[in-house]
């Protein structure tokens, strides 16, 4: 299992992300949403299998975990 938070600016950017972890990536587990305020979003991803870093990169959110 691995934990990973990211932050994104615009609720448009984090449905990008999401949709590409479940369709394109098939990722299993959780994931979780959260407005922040101001715009800001949360998305916290509980992976039953490893991210690669560069996979990460891909979802143009800022990493906080």
């Amino acid at each position: 299992m691995q934990t990973v938070v990211l932050e994104f600016d615009d609720e448009r950017s984090l449905r990008e992300a999401v949709d590409h972890l479940w369709r394109k990536l098939r990722v299993t587990g959780e994931l979780n949403v959260q407005a922040l305020g101001k715009g800001s979003w949360r998305l916290e991803i509980i992976a039953e299998k490893g991210l690669r870093p560069n996979t990460l990169e891909k979802l143009k959110g800022r990493l906080v975990e």
